[in-house]
């Protein structure tokens, strides 16, 4: 947030609305040529490496637990001979392949990866929002710590958490398109969480009972 602070400072708006590369152009324009920004480009690329190594573990790992648990069916929770959780891996990379060639009918590259990134974060702002839920559900139900400092710290962080997510589901549009670009996020988050509904009937009777809630300290 402080790195896009700084290039919303540093770049004027009409410039920053057109820009391609922001983070090369605020670049350029603190240390002058275009070397600066070269050099930027370079580090977003390893980043984006790194980031996109980070996304690929964590939808391995996500259906790999819930299987683990019963959630998810058995094959999510095979392992390759060098313990990799490779139907996950293979799984996640169909759907997501599957996304991107529906996106790219009518769209271009730009508003495709749009698109998927705010499907993305729609779908990761659901659960933070209802975890944010549970914990202000639990922590009014925990009569017994109702006057410990903690209480309005975990009160205004799950507050605060609440309507962040609330408003990221919001303003997750792709704004000056079409009806059906324009909703495309909302779709396909709402077909993604869906697809979960038959998963979860399948393996009703496999999930195990959660381990008792320790009390709070």
């Amino acid at each position: 947030m402080l790195s896009l602070t700084a290039v919303f400072g540093i770049l004027p708006t009409p410039q920053l609305a057109t820009a391609t590369a922001p983070f090369s152009d605020a670049a350029n324009a603190i240390f002058g040529g275009v070397w600066a920004g070269k050099v930027m480009a370079i580090a977003v690329i390893v980043s984006g490496f790194g980031a996109l190594t980070g996304w690929t573990m964590i939808c391995a790992e996500m259906p790999f637990a819930a299987a683990k648990d019963g959630v998810f069916p058995e094959q999510f929770k095979r392992t390759s001979s060098k313990g990799v959780p490779a139907f996950g891996i293979i799984a996640s990379t169909v759907l997501a392949s599957v996304a991107i060639i529906i996106n790219y009918l009518g769209s271009n590259g730009a508003t495709v990866f749009t698109t998927l990134v705010l499907m993305t974060g729609i779908t990761a702002a659901i659960p933070y929002g209802f975890s944010a839920l549970a914990q202000i559900k639990w922590r009014l139900a925990d009569k017994q710590q109702m006057e410990t400092p903690r209480f309005a710290r975990d009160m205004a962080v799950a507050i605060i958490s609440l309507v962040f997510s609330i408003l990221f589901i919001v303003y997750s549009r792709n704004t000056g398109n079409s009806f059906w670009v324009y909703w495309a996020p909302f779709f396909m988050a709402g077909g993604a969480l869906l697809l979960g509904i038959p998963v979860y009937r399948a393996q009703q009777h496999r999930m195990t009972q959660p381990e008792e809630v320790p009390p709070y300290r």
